[in-house]
């Protein structure tokens, strides 16, 4: 298969856009991150190491993002797609993730 396979973690509860892309970068083996776009309900996010960028993260928000100030957003969705070849997240991590997350939203820092 030569496709690379997209993560959706629907959250049952808001989580803040901050904790939950700090959260990510630890569990995807990234050191960085950077806005590549956004837009009226979403940010884009790219998670990188050593300079390359490694995965997209697309939050999807509420309220409206505000030009591009994701301080304080709180996401309702959260997409993965690996880039650059990276491979797929595996399944055991995807499901370590949406737990992680799952924990977030219940107002835990995650580890």
């Amino acid at each position: 298969m030569d496709h690379t396979r997209k993560v959706d973690i629907p959250l049952v509860h808001h989580v803040d856009v901050t904790k939950a892309t700090q959260y990510l970068l630890h569990q995807l083996g990234c050191e960085d991150w950077y806005v590549a776009c956004h837009h009226e309900h979403q940010f884009i996010m790219h998670l990188s190491k050593g300079g390359i960028d490694k995965f997209a993260v697309c939050f999807d928000c509420s309220p409206p993002v505000e030009k591009g100030i994701y301080h304080g957003s709180m996401a309702w969705y959260i997409g993965i797609v690996p880039l650059h070849g990276q491979e797929d997240i595996p399944e055991d991590a995807v499901t370590r993730i949406r737990a992680g997350l799952a924990g977030l939203t219940a107002g835990s820092h995650g580890s």
